[in-house]
């Protein structure tokens, strides 16, 4: 589908984090007790491998944090901003993340595969070679992010909406795209096989890649 002037802006309702109560916290110190609520976690220098597993994540912020040496692992979040952090490389498979701000961050090679996605926010991020193979996403934002070499395998996505959004060589296999817009993004080089096709909307220019994304070429 491609997008046409008479067509009205979908406006999403993406349900914000709930953040009361919280009181700033030490990142170590709450690690070693194993419970991480209703705290604010501010820029922390982690020299020593953490390993915070086997809990949810509940009304936190974490700001400029690098969680590098911190391992997370069988973790769900609820109600979490994270500002200035880098998460690269951090596996979420099969996890719960509800309202959740990503803002700022780096999430290079970051893996949601199966997961469950609610209300989920992508802004200013880097997110090149995310994999969402299998993940069930309701509710997202992503804006003015770099998700270029991302994977999406028989992922689905429902009230998605993109904003300035670097798709380059990124892989949409069976994965229904229907009533997404893309006409902000870049889809240079990016890869869709014809179920995910149907219903995307794009704007007239994307259309030369789309045609040839299945192997057709266009005569000038």
């Amino acid at each position: 589908m491609i997008v046409g002037d008479d067509m009205s802006e979908k406006k999403r309702k993406i349900k914000e984090p709930k953040l009361t109560h919280l009181e700033e916290k030490s990142l170590e110190k709450c690690c070693q007790h194993g419970e991480l609520e209703y705290g604010i976690f501010k820029e922390a220098l982690i020299d020593s491998s953490i390993k915070i597993e086997e809990i949810t994540i509940d009304s936190c912020i974490f700001q400029n944090i690098n969680f590098t040496n911190v391992l997370l692992e069988n973790v769900d979040m609820v109600d979490v901003i994270f500002e200035n952090c880098d998460l690269s490389n951090q596996h979420f498979d099969k996890k719960l993340l509800s309202r959740v701000i990503f803002k700022n961050c780096r999430l290079t090679g970051t893996t949601f595969c199966d997961a469950s996605l609610r209300d989920i926010q992508f802004i200013k991020c880097n997110c090149r070679y995310l994999n969402l193979s299998g993940a069930k996403v309701n509710q997202m934002l992503i804006d003015e992010c770099g998700w270029e070499d991302t994977t999406f395998l028989e992922t689905t996505l429902k009230e998605v909406e993109l904003n300035n959004v670097n798709f380059e060589r990124t892989e949409f296999i069976h994965t229904s795209l229907a009533d997404i817009d893309f006409s902000t993004c870049d889809i240079y080089g990016t890869q869709f096989d014809s179920f995910s096709l149907k219903g995307m909307v794009i704007d007239p220019f994307q259309a030369q890649y789309i045609v040839g994304a299945l192997g057709v070429n266009l005569k000038g």
